[in-house]
């Protein structure tokens, strides 16, 4: 434990500067960096690893904050300290009890005023009271939530073109995608593994993981929040733990062995017709397929009360669960980009289905019980779209 004269709470930025005071001589002390060299992923674990071996400093990552001018924005850590050894010789730049937004402020004003706090959860509290697949469900979300935090903090998010240019990848992605994997693994290294970015990973205990480490990359990288990780445990096909979590803002929802969790309560609506619901259908990234979206929209529009288009087939899923859209139609989708979303919509009382549509393009429905049964009767009668030219 840490004593009276020892920091309760340290300051790191997000490239990795522990910022301390340093007094001597009579001179009034200067907040100066002290480099701890942070790997791009992994950074937290790496920072208490590196607090520890440099200074004998224990604790956890209590918050990211957001720091310095509107225009040229920053990040640093909050370290809550639960041991720090006095012959350190460094004191924070400023201590105290992290209760609430103006503390924070307090503390890293010298780094150029606070602009904004992202609290940071225990992802240990997290996945308590869970079942043992649910647990490793909700940590793995956690922690790939936090790695792509990480990669926008650091400010090295690279972007590049997969198939072509309507399907992107970034940094924050296989961050992500790491982070996901290596939390499944340490706790069940049997399971097979569909991952978007790295593929299949073999496994022998029957249980399959399906990971969306960032389902939503266009707006990502337009800086938009609509963009999530999915992750999703099947056995024989059937769904055995499910959690989509959005890194912008922390929320998340799951189900799993003991039932739905999390932040955002599963619950779809009670619309009761196609002409009283609010649709979304998704686009594919192949052009090709496009024409496909188009002509649903064009026949389904005259018929639904509105039309939602948020780009991530993950977050329209949510949106379904949480009863807050009506339904979603998604089209020549990924396991990885419903594997989840169709778990969670059935644990809200909803309707998810694979389809058919004209032409042979897949498809996956997920609704709200009063509207599914017609949205897939019309979807079937939708005549077949024209190729793309």
């Amino acid at each position: 434990m840490t004593s009276d004269s020892s920091p309760r709470v340290l300051l790191v930025t997000a490239d990795g500067a522990l910022l301390v005071e340093e007094a001597g001589g009579g001179e009034a002390g200067v907040t100066v960096p002290v480099s701890l060299g942070l790997p791009t992923v992994n950074r937290e674990a790496a920072l208490m690893a590196g607090l520890r071996k440099r200074y004998g400093i224990g604790g956890r990552v209590a918050a990211l904050v957001r720091t310095g001018a509107e225009a040229a924005p920053a990040y640093a850590y909050v370290v809550r300290v639960t041991h720090c050894p006095d012959a350190s010789g460094l004191r924070p730049a400023e201590a105290g009890g992290l209760r609430g937004d103006e503390e924070v402020a307090a503390l890293i004003r010298r780094a150029g005023g606070v602009r904004g706090v992202l609290t940071l959860p225990d992802l240990r509290e997290e996945g308590e009271g869970q079942g043992p697949l649910t647990a490793v469900a909700v940590r793995a979300a956690g922690l790939a939530a936090r790695a792509v935090r990480d990669v926008v903090a650091s400010g090295r998010v690279e972007v590049a073109a997969k198939q072509g240019a309507h399907d992107l990848v970034t940094t924050a992605d296989r961050a992500a995608e790491e982070a996901a994997i290596a939390e499944i693994r340490g706790h069940r290294p049997d399971d097979a593994i569909l991952a978007e970015e790295s593929g299949s990973h073999p496994g022998t205990s029957g249980v399959e993981w399906i990971l969306d480490p960032v389902d939503g990359t266009g707006n990502f990288v337009l800086g938009r929040p609509d963009y999530a990780v999915s992750v999703a445990a099947y056995r024989d096909g059937v769904p055995l733990a499910a959690v989509i979590r959005r890194p912008a803002d922390g929320a998340w929802a799951a189900t799993g062995e003991h039932g739905p969790t999390g932040t955002l309560p599963l619950a779809c609506r009670s619309t009761g017709s196609l002409a009283e619901a609010v649709v979304s259908v998704g686009v594919p990234h192949d052009p090709a397929k496009r024409p496909v979206s188009l002509r649903l929209m064009e026949h389904l529009l005259p018929r639904a009360r509105d039309f939602r288009r948020i780009g991530s087939a993950c977050c329209d899923q949510l949106a379904v669960a949480t009863g807050t859209l009506d339904a979603y139609v998604g089209v020549d989708l990924g396991r990885w980009d419903y594997a989840a979303g169709i778990a969670l919509v059935t644990a809200a009382g909803g309707v998810a289905e694979e389809i058919e549509l004209a032409g042979g393009v897949p498809a996956v429905v997920a609704a709200a019980p009063g509207v599914a049964g017609e949205l897939v009767a019309f979807l079937r009668s939708v005549p077949a779209a024209r190729p793309a030219v």
